[in-house]
């Protein structure tokens, strides 16, 4: 599969054969063992949170990690000054414990940033207009997404640092190693995002 095969619900995008999915796992049936993995792990839910009522918050994006049971969003406050841009982010564990941080993207560095760092980042370059949903945001959340799936021990921590250009440029060089030279160009451009 590669990687500019995934769309924004996490399901694969035209131009994607499902049946290859099905045909490099084990017994063929892909779709049926994934529900089995899931049963036997037990139920996974993930609860997805917007602006709290009243709160002048609005929300930019939010997501949620099912295997994790965690979910994230990111948010302008009501006193957000785009020539200063600083977002609220919230972090919520299967528990519904909440951590919230404050992120100044002036001071993030893509080489040496957490997650929550890294999505108030790419939810700036979204809302200032440098890139579309697609080109930052999304691809900061597909970049973690394989990077947990790598690690195989389900999904790293929300404040653990990072070099984010390397984990770009590996996939990025995945893409072309394997031809896909639409996916190559889509991470080369977000790589260009983070290389400020």
């Amino acid at each position: 599969m590669s990687i500019s095969g995934i769309g924004a619900a996490g399901y694969p995008t035209a131009g994607y054969d499902t049946r290859k999915t099905e045909r490099n796992v084990a017994g063929g049936n892909f779709a049926k063992q994934a529900a089995e993995a899931s049963q036997a792990a037990g139920k996974a839910t993930a609860t997805l949170h917007g602006a709290e009522e009243g709160s002048g918050d609005i929300t930019i994006f939010s997501g949620a990690e099912v295997v994790s049971g965690s979910s994230y969003s990111v948010y302008k406050t009501p006193n957000f000054d785009s020539e200063n841009p600083v977002y609220k982010v919230k972090i919520w564990d299967k528990s519904g414990n909440v951590t919230e941080r404050m992120v100044d993207v002036s001071k993030v560095d893509p080489k040496n940033c957490d997650t929550v760092e890294m999505y108030a980042y790419t939810a700036d370059l979204k809302e200032s207009g440098k890139g579309s949903f697609e080109d930052t945001v999304l691809k900061a959340v597909v970049a973690k997404s394989v990077k947990d799936a790598e690690s195989r021990s389900g999904t790293w921590s929300f404040s653990e640092k990072f070099d984010w250009t390397k984990i770009v440029n590996d996939l990025m060089q995945s893409s072309y190693h394997y031809g896909e030279l639409k996916g190559y160009m889509e991470w080369k451009k977000f790589l260009g995002f983070l290389n400020k």
